[in-house]
Formats: C-alpha cells, structure tokens, sequence
C-alpha cells in the first residue's frame, strides 16, 4: 500500500525504538509489578476476612494511601528541588 504522496513503505522512514531504561523507567515498573501482584495475592485472603464487606474494606484502603500520597506530597513540596 502506498503513501498519499505516492511513496511506497519501502522508501517510508522505519521508526526505531532507544533500547534503554533510566531510573525512573525501570522504578516505576518495578512499582506496577509489586502493586499488580499485591493485588492478586491480598485479595483471595481479605475475602475470606471481610466477606462482604470486602468493597468497603478496599475503600478504606484506598482513603488511608491517600492521605498517605499526600503526605508525601506536602513533604515533597516543602523542599523544592530549584
């Protein structure tokens, strides 16, 4: 199939991709990794602990990291990087 302006894919530029990960490639895949298994491991055995109040268990949760994250975040602003 041809380009709008005539050129076929062969004469198209081939996208490359960099092979490389920095520190906050490689941190925030090891996060996704830990909270994704966290999940998965955590849920079978807060089932069998809260029954069905296992959605409002995880509502809580969710409020506490909150505050948790922003926590951090007014640390996080108390000392500027600049």
């Amino acid at each position: 199939m041809s380009a709008p302006d005539g050129t076929g894919a062969t004469e198209a530029a081939v996208p490359t991709l960099r092979r490389d990960l920095g520190l906050f490639e490689v941190a925030v895949y090891g996060i996704g990794l830990i909270l994704g298994a966290g999940i998965y491991a955590v849920l079978g055995e807060a089932a069998g602990v809260a029954g069905e109040a296992l959605p409002l268990s995880f509502v809580v949760a969710a409020v506490v990291a909150s505050f948790t994250g922003l926590s951090y975040a007014e640390l996080a602003s108390r000392f500027p990087k600049g």
